[in-house]
């Protein structure tokens, strides 16, 4: 079969139109057409023509008499009640032949029908029967015959799917099918079967037999054993959803026991009818139930389904060929197994199935957790306690655990599992080959240490619906350093992360897909940025109000789904940082279902979802806010994009203006009090860096008696008056600048000496002195001395001179008028000597 599928796959070439079908070279693709009959003018080199889903209701004799090298013919999901005689004339080269889902009974097919078709493989006419339905019986006394001399024509014939009736009769025709290999029957409108039912197959090499669906099976409380006995060499058996019960199903299996074979599917052969006891859905499996099974060599063994509460000692865990397995699947029953003779059984079918790959124990309801009973008010049982536990029940006691892993096992499932049972600790043993563990919605009250023997190469790992904080801390979490696909789905990581366990703590490099979806995050924590090889990210249904950081720099990322979050916007960093991905590879990235804001300050994102080169979900329409808070699309948005933030640059240019201009306020303002204090400051600035020199000052005695301070317009009379006054009678030693500073000294550092070595300080007040630069420095240095801590207070004299009103005086005494001697000078024709004698008592 496989090689006819190739010719699907010939080189593609211009296609051409014949009667609404579309035509490449060898295959005519005609599906969908509403076409009514058969097209007649199709070339005659087709290989390949797909009439499906058309409305055809007849096939007419000669309708392929030109299609001599057609090979595949689909005519499936039509409205075909009739084919004529020579409907398939010269069909000779014909090898499949597609009827599925039509109108065909099985006494249309006339006996001259099929003699075209010598060379067919597969033959598919199947669900051509009504669908069975529970509200309309079917079953009736009726027989179905199928035209044998038809079939029989089909001696090459490998395939065949077709519908089995409520009673069939596959009458000797059949005989024929000798190289018959898979028969498949779909619908099963079967009510009865019996050991002549399949009879006339018997020469026929077929090893895959699907009975699949037999839905109006009449259970009965003995089933003929004898009915699979025309298929001795079967391999694969499909007997999923015929509801035969799983007693009689497996009774069915006497024909091959102590046999080989691939796969057996009992899957939901059981149901459990109100007012049918026959079919029960409450099964305990018995040892006689396993009589044929427990001898018979198979490597896939589903009983899925089939409401098994319990099993019997020596009954579903033990086999004669238990090294055979590869893969069973016992999930969606209700079996729990506690019992320790039970656990040895299943400890036991563990270690001798050495080749078994999986193994899956699901949807399995054994206990509930934390049970709660309530009983009527006022009613008092002395056998049920106020905690509402029995008093014959007790917490379970913990365990101490170790378990030998089949030691080829490579898939172990056991999800939506319920119990009660309490482990610290288990040891699993063999678990070197694992790669794949499905935990997810394990439901269990303490979560235990793990600890595994062998380092494993887990590929797969899903922990879903486990609450983190019960593991999260604890050994397991170790495991998942090489773990390639990790799903961590609705676990409460928002808690274990806000109580500062971190589950992520040991993901590295290995990590290519992980999935945290419905965890209510908000954030990721930093650590993520160590999964340097992560490739898909799916963060969906969480918090998220902004992208996450964590992710960004990782550059392996392919696929990122961040939908139904609270997003308002990709930011520029995230969104820069994407179509960096996308330059390097194709990146998938979903949105769909957040909170979008299609603001002006949001405008750039919105022209960013239809220009970047990131493949979008949705295409690329999403939900999003407008100013006024109603919904619209992010389509029609950037359809008018220009008239919806027109105004948004003149608000961003008005914004900018006035920044602008607070900012120059801002700077003039500055500008202006740092020139009115820079000689405070530049003392400030000096006296920190000068805190050596001034610690050895503290140690000498001063150098002058008086510093004058003074202005070019009272030199004369500094020079001429006070200076000689000062020195010649009063015998005080004076530091003058323009005569004591020394020659290309820094003027700074001269001033502060000068001030620093003198016990008072004169400042001559002139009209020229407010204007001088150095006089606001002088005055600030004086005061700074005359309040120093730790050193001897200075006075400060100062002589107004040559008509210099208060008001004219630095305002930086202001802040000391209090403490300064303000002595004002006569003119020349007044006597002076009352002044000179307040002088030399301020300065004495």
């Amino acid at each position: 079969m496989t090689g006819h599928w190739v010719l699907l796959f010939l080189v593609i070439q211009t296609a051409v139109a014949y009667h609404g079908c579309e035509v490449n070279v060898t295959y005519a693709n005609c599906t969908n057409r509403n076409l009514t009959e058969i097209p007649e003018t199709l070339p005659g080199n087709i290989i390949v023509l797909d009439l499906s889903e058309n409305r055809i209701t007849e096939i007419r004799d000669n309708a392929f008499v030109n299609q001599s090298n057609l090979e595949m013919l689909y005519l499936r999901r039509n409205y075909i009640k009739i084919i004529q005689d020579d409907a398939f004339i010269g069909l000779e080269s014909l090898k499949i032949l597609s009827l599925a889902e039509n109108n065909l009974k099985p006494m249309i097919y006339s006996e001259k029908m099929f003699s075209y078709l010598q060379n067919l493989e597969e033959l598919y006419l199947q669900r051509n029967l009504h669908s069975p339905d529970f509200r309309i019986p079917l079953c009736s006394e009726t027989i179905c015959k199928y035209p044998d001399t038809s079939f029989s024509l089909l001696q090459n014939l490998k395939v065949l799917s077709m519908d089995l009736c409520a009673k069939s009769d596959f009458g000797i025709g059949f005989l024929n099918l000798t190289i018959l290999q898979k028969l498949t029957f779909d619908f099963c409108l079967a009510c009865t079967l019996s050991n002549e039912t399949f009879y006339n197959f018997r020469n026929s090499n077929i090893t895959d037999l699907s009975l699949s669906r037999c839905w109006q099976y009449k259970a009965e409380s003995t089933i003929d054993t004898r009915i699979l006995q025309p298929f001795p060499n079967l391999k694969w058996l499909d007997l999923s959803f015929s509801y035969f019960t799983l007693k009689n199903a497996l009774n069915l299996l006497r024909p091959f026991q102590n046999k080989s074979m691939e796969l057996i599917n009992l899957h939901r052969v059981s149901i459990g009818i109100y007012g049918i006891d026959k079919n029960s859905f409450k099964i305990t499996v018995t040892k006689d139930m396993m009589k044929y099974l427990k001898t018979i060599c198979v490597k896939t063994l589903i009983l899925s389904y089939n409401g098994i509460v319990d099993a019997n000692p020596n009954s579903l865990f033990v086999y004669d060929h238990p090294e055979c397995f590869e893969n069973v699947i016992l999930s969606a029953n209700s079996m729990s197994f506690q019992f320790s003779e039970q656990l040895m059984e299943i400890i036991q079918f563990s270690v001798a199935a050495k080749n078994l790959k999986l193994f899956d124990y699901s949807y399995v309801p054994g206990n509930f957790l934390n049970k709660r009973f309530i009983l009527p008010p006022k009613l008092e049982i002395p056998t049920v306690e106020n905690s509402g536990r029995s008093s014959i029940e007790r917490e379970p006691a913990a365990l101490n655990f170790t378990f030998f892993l089949p030691q080829n096992l490579e898939s172990l499932r056991l999800s939506h599992v319920m119990t009660q049972v309490i482990l610290y600790t288990i040891v699993l043993k063999n678990t070197g080959q694992l790669k794949f563990v499905d935990l997810s919605y394990f439901q269990i009250a303490t979560f235990p240490n793990i600890f595994l023997t062998e380092e494993p190469e887990i590929e797969y790992l899903d922990i879903s619906g486990i609450d983190s904080n019960l593991y999260a801390g604890k050994n397991f979490i170790k495991h998942f350093r090489k773990v390639e696909t990790i799903v961590i789905r609705d676990a409460n990581l928002d808690t274990s992360l806000q109580f500062g366990k971190n589950v992520f703590v040991y993901l590295r490099n290995y990590t290519k897909d992980l999935d945290v979806s419905r965890n209510h995050l908000a954030n990721l924590p930093l650590t993520f940025r160590l999964v340097s090889n992560l490739a898909r990210m799916n963060m969906s249904r969480n918090s998220f109000r902004h992208f996450p950081k964590a992710l960004v720099l990782i550059e392996s990322l392919s696929v990122i789904d961040i939908s139904y979050n609270k997003l308002f916007t990709l930011d520029d960093e995230t969104r820069t940082w994407l179509d960096f991905l996308a330059e390097k590879r194709q990146l998938f990235l979903f949105l769909k279902e957040n909170e979008f804001s299609c603001t002006c300050s949001n405008r750039f994102f919105i022209k960013w979802i239809f220009t970047t080169k990131v493949i979008l979900d949705g295409n690329r329409n999403y939900s999003c806010y407008l100013d006024d808070q109603s919904r619209t699309s992010t389509t029609w948005v950037y359809s008018r994009y220009h008239d919806l933030y027109s105004h948004c640059d003149a608000i961003v240019w008005m914004r900018v203006g006035v920044i602008c201009i607070m900012s120059s306020f801002l700077l003039i303002g500055s500008s202006a009090i740092v020139y009115q204090f820079r000689w405070r400051m530049a003392y400030f600035c000096y006296r920190k860096l000068k805190a050596k020199y001034l610690n050895n000052y503290q140690k000498e005695d001063f150098k002058y008696d008086v510093f004058i301070a003074y202005a070019f317009d009272s030199e004369k009379w500094l020079i001429t008056t006070l200076v000689p006054k000062l020195e010649k009678e009063w015998g005080l030693c004076v530091c003058v600048k323009d005569r004591d500073f020394p020659a290309g000294a820094d003027r700074t550092d001269t001033v502060i000496s000068g001030i620093r070595n003198s016990k008072s300080v004169i400042f001559i007040i002139t009209p020229a002195f407010s204007k001088r630069q150095w006089g606001r420095f002088e005055i600030e240095m004086a005061k700074y001395e005359m309040f120093a801590k730790q050193r001897r207070q200075k006075k400060i004299i100062v002589i107004m001179k040559n008509g210099t009103k208060i008001e004219e005086v630095p305002f930086e005494f202001s802040l000391i008028w209090k403490d300064v001697t303000l002595i004002n000078w006569p003119d020349e024709n007044i006597s002076t000597e009352n002044v000179w004698y307040d002088l030399k008592l301020q300065i004495s």
